[in-house]
């Protein structure tokens, strides 16, 4: 029986006739004008966000920072029993905390705890007029493009005779110094740290 082919001109031309090869067709101009258009808008609603959070990141380590380096001065006060003192140089932007070299500790603990800290490479050497008579137990620099823009404690007169310092004071019943402390960048964008003077514990929030 002979195979029935339709017309070319019948709707079902190409599903009955399997000899005859239909080409696949391909992307347009006006599609890939579509695609390109629409990735554009969706880079140009995006690119605002992830710059946003890129100028953010540097304000984050630098809350960071300031959040361990607290929780560190306050856990050695109570373990040591002494003063731990976080001094920020608002100069250098550079941040570091230890013991006062003319505070009274126990003997045997004080040698143990700086010959442990030496050794791990912590102590970065003795204190000095220029550290507020502090040993660096831990020294960072903050980063690149900050500046603090507040700074508020309730002032005394060792503060006074460190003008390029801020410190902050921990005590060994766990309490410490109250203080506000703001970090800027060059865009006008900053963070805001406000400790707890008993819990210790420092509260940050992003200002405009």
């Amino acid at each position: 029986m002979k195979k029935y082919c339709p017309s070319k001109f019948d709707i079902s031309y190409s599903s009955f006739c399997g000899s005859i090869k239909v080409k696949p067709a391909g992307f347009t101009l006006i599609e890939v004008i579509l695609v390109v258009v629409i990735s554009l808008i969706l880079m140009g609603v995006s690119l605002p966000y992830f710059a946003h959070a890129y100028k953010g990141t540097k304000l984050r380590t630098a809350s960071r920072t300031v959040n361990r380096m607290a929780r560190y001065a306050r856990s050695m006060a109570i373990m040591r029993e002494t003063t731990m003192t976080v001094a920020l140089n608002h100069e250098t932007m550079e941040i570091y905390l230890g013991a006062s070299t003319q505070s009274s500790t126990n003997a045997a603990d004080g040698e143990l705890d700086q010959d442990v800290l030496k050794r791990l490479g912590y102590v970065e050497g003795e204190g000095s007029s220029d550290d507020a008579s502090i040993d660096k137990e831990v020294h960072r620099f903050l980063p690149e493009g900050l500046e603090v823009s507040n700074f508020e404690k309730e002032w005394s007169e060792k503060d006074d005779a460190h003008e390029d310092l801020y410190l902050i004071r921990y005590y060994s019943d766990g309490q410490s110094d109250w203080f506000v402390l703001k970090f800027e960048d060059n865009r006008g964008l900053g963070v805001k740290l406000e400790n707890d003077p008993v819990s210790g514990k420092i509260r940050s929030e992003f200002t405009q």
